[in-house]
């Protein structure tokens, strides 16, 4: 028999086998892309790092800086958690905003408190991507707001998914929430597939202009599990 040819019009596109790290499909799959808000899988996996560690909590608690708050909240336009200034949310809270609300303000907190300003948490990002093997892999924030030279591929965007299920079960579950409220307004979770994909249980959507929209997920069934990013 013929194997099936998969057609898409996206530029970009991975289909990975979570069990071998086998590519089993893939359109552009090594070029480096713009990432935008799928980075924020990176963003969360080195607080997962740090807390695994021992040197963070869960509980531990960061201060929302003005600037947190003025390039990642409402008024930006952007995705946001909604965190006002002084507010003083903890890990785990800021962690929800990152994976279920994609706040760009959460992660600005969250580079801020761990590294002192979001730049050198970005000076820390590529230097864990090497030690995992993520070779396409360049950064310059925590969010994927657009900068030049901040590029990911979609081959090391489903490695990267892949290393957060195995490395990190305690915390992966958070990607599979729905909904989060934060000063009395819920928001949900972007990510298309949860609750109409039979297994899909994360990652994280993307987007910008200048990008598209883009789509790191995974689901599993009958204990196979796949990646996918578009």
């Amino acid at each position: 028999a013929q194997p099936q040819i998969i057609e898409t019009d996206a530029d970009y596109a991975v289909i990975m086998d979570h069990r071998s790290g086998e590519v089993l499909y893939s359109k552009g799959g090594a070029t480096p892309m713009i990432p935008a808000s799928m980075t924020k899988v990176m963003t969360a996996h080195l607080v997962f790092e740090r807390l695994r560690s021992g040197e963070l909590s869960l509980e531990d608690t960061f201060t929302v800086s003005e600037r947190a708050w003025r390039e990642g909240g409402w008024a930006t336009g952007g995705s946001t958690m909604g965190l006002g200034i002084g507010e003083t949310p903890t890990i785990e809270e800021l962690l929800r905003g990152v994976i279920i609300l994609s706040g760009n303000d959460s992660c600005i907190v969250l580079a801020e408190g761990i590294s002192g300003t979001e730049e050198a948490f970005a000076e820390e990002m590529p230097e864990l991507a090497q030690i995992m093997g993520l070779t396409s892999s360049t950064f310059k924030n925590a969010s994927g707001l657009d900068e030049d030279g901040h590029r990911m591929s979609a081959e090391d965007l489903a490695r990267l998914a892949s290393l957060t299920i195995s490395e990190f079960p305690e915390f992966y579950p958070l990607y599979a929430e729905e909904a989060y409220e934060w000063n009395g307004i819920r928001q949900t979770n972007r990510n298309p597939l949860l609750g109409r994909l039979e297994g899909a249980d994360g990652l994280k959507t993307g987007h910008l202009s200048v990008s598209g929209y883009g789509l790191v997920a995974s689901a599993e069934r009958d204990g196979e599990r796949r990646i996918i990013v578009i």
